[in-house]
């Protein structure tokens, strides 16, 4: 899975170049950050014609059945194999797709002994999982395969879009079971190229990135709680 991640470059030129984009004219603008969670608008790219467009996006992929009054069901992450038997997801990976713009992302590991822990069951009193950040060796941006939807709100229409998940590769393997899809810059613009409708051509991109180009470290716990967003989430444990 993929439950935070980070965007930490300072300025906005960085991205725009890096993903050939330009910003969309509702965008809310752009700050780094260091813990984002689900729930929360976070900067993504999405494509329109030869267009691609720097946009806020609601991390959190709400389906048609998702919406209710006043509150909405969503979900932060896709399984690659759900999207292939999924029929609303398929039609999503065929017509909306877009990329979630990070330099990292964190995923918890459990304690010695407990790796095979069940869903939903609880370590014991004192124990905690380790929180890691996962980025590329040459720290560098990079784009989380998404895909999108619109959906209605009180304040007017609101992109919500989920990450997509994949089997790990084997470092990230020493922490998760799950892994967000990381694009590489060939992939992106396949990706990113509405005129792309093969479900057999996208369906080959979802998979786990090399893990001779990243490298994982331990951080601080504080990364636990999503209210906090600062530079101390980056700083290593111990």
């Amino acid at each position: 899975m993929c439950g935070r991640f980070t965007i930490t470059v300072d300025r906005i030129e960085v991205i725009l170049e890096k993903f050939r984009a330009e910003v969309a004219p509702n965008f809310q603008g752009y700050q780094p950050r260091y813990n984002a969670a689900p729930g929360q608008l976070v900067p993504a790219v999405v494509a329109k014609e030869d267009r691609r467009f720097l946009t806020n996006i609601f991390w959190g992929l709400v389906p048609p059945w998702g919406e209710q009054k006043g509150s909405y069901t969503h979900q932060a992450n896709i399984r690659d194999d759900t999207i292939a038997r999924n029929p609303f997801f398929r039609d999503r990976l065929l017509h909306t797709r877009c990329v979630f713009i990070a330099d990292g992302f964190y995923e918890w590991k459990l304690p010695e002994g407990f790796e095979k822990l069940e869903r939903g069951a609880r370590l014991p009193k004192g124990m905690q999982k380790t929180p890691y950040r996962i980025m590329l060796k040459n720290q560098s941006l990079f784009a989380l395969a998404g895909v999108w939807r619109t959906f209605p709100s009180q304040q007017g229409p609101v992109l919500s879009g989920g990450i997509i998940t994949t089997t790990p590769n084997s470092l990230v393997a020493t922490v998760h079971n799950r892994m967000p899809v990381i694009l590489s810059d060939r992939d992106l613009d396949i990706w990113l190229d509405p005129a792309v409708a093969s479900l057999d051509r996208l369906l080959q991109l979802l998979d786990s990135y090399p893990d001779e180009e990243m490298h994982l470290y331990p951080v601080s716990p504080r990364v636990n709680n999503s209210r906090n967003d600062s530079p101390g989430c980056l700083e290593p444990a111990g």
